[in-house]
């Protein structure tokens, strides 16, 4: 899901609030430039503070940050426990973030290609008669609701070299189980093909029990 930020960003300029963002699933990929939610939606100026993670797209290294006002970072750098108590990025890890992050600048090719990838999956799955949650996200949820039966889907995809994982209570509420996708842009639309015919294939070994 994409939080609505412009009429978010419209209730704190209200109220007087301000307006933080975690974007962790969105930078990277999400919006023109890769810079994510706030400037898919059209207000990166009118959000006032943006965490988020050095993995995912910037590479699956560990560690995050806080973007912020020199007001908001000073404070954090006095109060946050996080900070104060964890060590230091290794210097190979600050190094590959920056470098990922130059890659990114320059990678609407690849963007442009994942957004297909994932068109191309959420139009196939659904003609397959699959539920998938609503979205445009590259991370398609594809519903099952019965979470013994979800992870006997999840067995059989990955009996067929597809890797997924099932998703069950507590980590998504009860009743809501799932399988998450993660399209990539390096996915190919014959791989893209597979993965919708092993769980066409999938489906039908395991029955609706």
């Amino acid at each position: 899901s994409i939080a609505p930020l412009a009429e978010i960003c419209d209730l704190a300029e209200r109220y007087d609030a301000l307006v933080i963002v975690d974007d962790s699933h969105a930078v990277g990929f999400v919006g023109e430039r890769g810079r994510g939610t706030p400037e898919l939606c059209g207000v990166a100026d009118r959000v006032d503070v943006y965490t988020g993670t050095f993995g995912k797209a910037l590479g699956g290294a560990s560690g995050g940050y806080v973007s912020s006002r020199r007001e908001v970072v000073d404070l954090l750098r006095q109060r946050s426990r996080p900070y104060l108590f964890s060590n230091s990025l290794a210097p190979v890890i600050a190094a590959g973030t920056v470098a990922a992050l130059d890659l990114i600048e320059r990678s609407d090719d690849a963007r442009a290609r994942l957004a297909s990838n994932a068109r191309e999956f959420r139009t196939l799955m659904e003609d397959a008669g699959f539920e998938l949650l609503p979205g445009e996200h590259p991370i398609v949820p594809v519903m099952f609701h019965d979470a013994a039966r979800t992870a006997r889907i999840a067995d059989e995809m990955q009996a067929r070299g597809v890797y997924v994982t099932a998703f069950s209570y507590p980590v998504v509420p009860k009743g809501k189980a799932r399988i998450r996708v993660q399209l990539s842009a390096a996915h190919t639309e014959e791989q893209v093909r597979r993965c919708v015919d092993a769980f066409v294939e999938a489906r039908a070994s395991v029955g609706d029990d």
